[in-house]
């Protein structure tokens, strides 16, 4: 019962927060260079990484509550696609992005320190002590990859039609192609770096 409701809270959080964003940035152009459109302002937000992930970790979890039994691949590659996703969101925006982010009032602070670290870590702690396990294998490791690798194109593809991109670091319309292409993969060979720990974390559990 515990184990249903945490997967209840990480979901409900996520979605209450990530609605939160998503009605403000719909009424309002908080920065010169988003969107001036609030359609356009939405697709740009949910272009953002860390959205993403903390989605999929909120369906994931959703899911779970509802069928904690489930190992249909699909489910599999969207939690390894969570969990993997916002381990790297709040690793990078710790490191590199906190001290360049500033959020302009005390709710979008809230959902900022919530998508980046408090999610984070619920997530990650939560499936380190109930799971489930024996969900990752390489077939899932190779489906959330090309799941990324499809993001990546999306976001570049997009950057060369309206010259917006999410991180400063694969800004190509400010450092270039090859600093972009290069932070980009180097967050893809994190990914599947994570990825695979996760992998060995689970073999692990599976024999405990």
């Amino acid at each position: 019962m515990l184990k249903r409701n945490i997967n209840l809270f990480i979901a409900l959080y996520a979605f209450l927060v990530i609605g939160l964003e998503t009605y403000i940035y719909w009424h309002t152009q908080l920065r010169p260079w988003q969107p001036i459109t609030p359609i356009g302002r939405i697709i740009f937000y949910y272009s953002f990484f860390t959205v993403l992930s903390n989605l999929m970790l909120a369906f994931s979890c959703l899911w779970l509550t509802f069928n904690p039994n489930c190992n249909r691949y699909c489910f599999k590659v969207i939690r390894l696609n969570g969990l993997v996703g916002v381990i790297i969101t709040a690793i990078v925006y710790n490191l590199i992005l906190r001290g360049i982010h500033k959020p302009p009032n005390t709710l979008l602070l809230f959902a900022n320190e919530s998508l980046h670290v408090i999610l984070p870590v619920l997530g990650i702690l939560s499936w380190l002590v109930w799971g489930p396990f024996r969900r990752i294998h390489f077939n899932v490791i190779v489906g959330s990859f090309l799941s990324m690798l499809i993001y990546g194109i999306y976001i570049f593809i997009r950057g060369y039609i309206t010259q917006q991109y999410p991180y400063p670091f694969i800004n190509v319309v400010k450092i270039g192609y090859v600093k972009a292409l290069y932070a980009a993969g180097s967050v893809f060979v994190l990914f599947l770096g994570l990825a695979l720990l996760l992998w060995v974390i689970d073999c692990f559990r599976r024999r405990i």
